[in-house]
């Protein structure tokens, strides 16, 4: 090898070298950031809340339901506490077996909730709500923003996997509450975090915070469909649907499904699909089910008269004269043509 073929590789090599050792430097550069790809984001590990995510997680919550569940003792305010304000719930006082008794609340339709004969009442003034330290571990004036539940009974912290386990301590189950049975039988967010749509501190969410009623295959029918709830459409659970018309609901005027949980309850379900069954509302009359749309008429949907196509969302009755299909004749072939 001559000389200078023996310069050129090593002036080569230095190119190199320099090229590695500034892509380095960039990379453990301070403050240097690179935008991460989704498949490099994670959640962030668990630290002590700084004074900003401290007053921002208490603004949240202090406008969510977590913080003003008060139940005015309608009966043993000291058992429903067990979710509604776990500090303030007394797991040895024997009213919660009388609550777990059905007959313990029966009355007249209407009539209050009679009074359980061991409940105590716990003051409005003493009531703590759902605060930090029920699903967050205190560390000094903070907390740790890891999750964990308190659990009153054993006056410690118990570990939990994921949100939607902790979220299930409360939202599972209870008193015909099924939020996370439904949720994880759901086709549309099968496997989601409760917090992929509801706000990690009691942020309210609806369903057009992420998606657009007036845009994609739906929208003619959204549009058609202005006083009915999103559930009411998309439940696929077999829940009923009805016209609330409580004016203290915030789903007054709202077709939606219904379920009982203690009465029968306007009920945003969480086991929701993509198929929608019109039937559902508009079915024929003298059915088995009450007709939930009364006056719906095919001019509603088709206000021209004419259409190009059948209506795919009701059957179609069999052709009373149907054409024949004429079945095709084999003529054999020749034998002299046969090889």
């Amino acid at each position: 090898m001559n000389r200078d073929s023996s310069a050129a590789i090593f002036v080569f090599g230095i190119i190199i070298l320099g090229l590695f050792l500034l892509a380095s430097s960039v990379v453990a550069a301070p403050g240097a950031q690179m935008e991460p790809t989704p498949m490099q984001q994670s959640t962030p590990e668990p630290h002590v809340a700084t004074k900003a995510e401290l007053d921002a997680a208490h603004n949240e919550w202090s406008n969510s339901q977590h913080a003003d569940t008060y139940d005015f003792g309608l009966g043993a305010n000291t058992t429903c506490a067990s979710c509604k304000s776990p500090r303030n719930w007394d797991p040895a006082n024997p009213a919660l077996d009388e609550a777990h008794d059905c007959a313990a609340c029966k009355r007249i339709p209407g009539a209050p909730r009679p009074v359980l004969v061991s409940g105590e009442a716990v003051a409005q003034s003493e009531w703590k709500n759902i605060g930090c330290d029920i699903c967050h571990q205190p560390m000094g004036d903070s907390f740790w923003t890891g999750i964990s539940f308190w659990d009153q009974a054993a006056q410690s912290y118990e570990p939990v996997e994921s949100v939607g386990e902790l979220c299930g301590k409360c939202h599972e189950g209870q008193h015909g509450f099924d939020v996370v049975e439904e949720q994880q039988n759901s086709p549309a967010h099968n496997q989601w975090n409760c917090t992929d749509c509801h706000g990690v501190h009691g942020a309210p969410s609806t369903c057009t915070d992420c998606h657009d009623p007036l845009e994609a295959s739906g929208a003619d029918e959204h549009e058609r469909h202005p006083s009915v709830n999103c559930t009411g459409c998309h439940d696929q659970g077999g829940l009923s649907i009805w016209l609330e018309d409580e004016l203290t609901s915030k789903h007054n005027g709202e077709y939606i499904p219904r379920k009982f949980a203690h009465t029968l309850t306007s009920w945003p379900s969480h086991n929701l699909s993509k198929q929608v069954d019109c039937l559902r509302c508009h079915h024929p009359p003298g059915g088995e089910q009450p007709i939930v749309a009364q006056t719906v008429s095919c001019v509603d949907c088709h206000p021209n008269g004419e259409v190009f196509f059948w209506c795919t969302y009701f059957e179609r009755n069999p052709d009373p004269n149907p054409t024949p299909t004429p079945t095709p004749t084999l003529t054999p072939i020749p034998t002299s043509m046969v090889p």
